[in-house]
């Protein structure tokens, strides 16, 4: 068994939204909760915090290595990481007190984006299916799911979408043809109490998932149809995961403190598989 090693020392209070650049050979990821984005260095591994004054859920590569897009609770902005300056594009949900929780860019330059209600971040969460799945290209956005509740999980394998909606704790197989989804079939669930988080494909058709609760990334291996392995995680909750490193075989972890009984354990971790990633695709304006 490959070691476990920690790449962020110190505490996430909700890590996510893990993206691996392989022009800068950065490792980009968020704390939801602490409105933070951190970029990464491979090599030297030097960290750099941006913060914000509101929640900042996931971002996604450009075509310009000096520019991210990230989401925001007011909306999808571009964000020059020298300038450190924002601008806005659009903004697809316009329920209040809404934010957005997962992404993933597709094949064709789009960004599929989910939003949620707030409420479901606390104690009082009602988990109702009240949000929604976006496409965005360009300061254009269309709806492509409805009651939603989670977002999670997005991952494309051409000419599917896998997806997770986390309340549902299950992941669903879209085909993804001329800006629309069609339902094709439920591939996996759980009910063991713990829940389906982020996700990401590798090139041996294989999903590698965030058990939330569950202290693992479980591989699910679609042309078995079935769990093939799982990955023990330090931190109770997994909340996403990524391929990348210099030959794309390194599982790169985010994971939260929520609920955790040993909240310091709860950073971003790496882990060199017998498997490889695709680089990720980027936003095309």
């Amino acid at each position: 068994m490959n070691t476990i090693h920690t790449i962020h020392e110190g505490r996430l209070h909700l890590g996510e939204a893990p993206i691996w650049d392989e022009r800068l050979r950065h490792l980009f990821y968020v704390d939801i909760l602490k409105k933070t984005l951190y970029s990464w260095d491979y090599h030297t591994k030097d960290r750099t915090s941006y913060f914000f004054s509101e929640y900042i859920s996931c971002i996604a590569l450009t075509e310009n290595k000096d520019i991210l897009w990230i989401a925001l609770e007011s909306g999808i902005y571009s964000f020059h990481l020298g300038r450190q300056e924002k601008v806005f594009i659009c903004q697809p949900e316009t329920e209040q007190n809404y934010r957005y929780n997962d992404g993933a860019v597709d094949w064709n330059g789009n960004w599929l984006i989910g939003s949620m209600n707030n409420i479901n971040n606390g104690p009082d969460a009602t988990h109702l299916p009240d949000a929604n799945l976006y496409q965005v290209h360009g300061m254009n956005s269309r709806r492509l799911l409805t009651d939603v509740t989670i977002s999670n999980g997005i991952a494309f394998q051409f000419p599917y979408m896998y997806y997770i909606d986390s309340k549902c704790n299950n992941i669903r197989k879209f085909l993804y043809d001329h800006n629309k989804l069609s339902l094709v079939e439920e591939v996996f669930s759980i009910s063991d109490g713990t829940t389906l988080d982020g996700m990401t494909i590798s090139k041996s058709n294989k999903l590698y998932i965030a058990n939330w609760g569950g202290g693992q990334i479980l591989v699910f291996d679609l042309l078995q149809e079935k769990i093939i392995d799982n990955i023990a995680v330090p931190a109770l909750n997994p909340a996403s995961c990524t391929f990348g490193g210099p030959m794309m075989n390194e599982l790169f972890i985010t994971t939260s403190d929520i609920d955790d009984e040993n909240p310091s354990l709860a950073g971003v971790y790496s882990i060199i598989l017998d498997d490889y990633g695709m680089e990720e695709n980027k936003i095309v304006k």
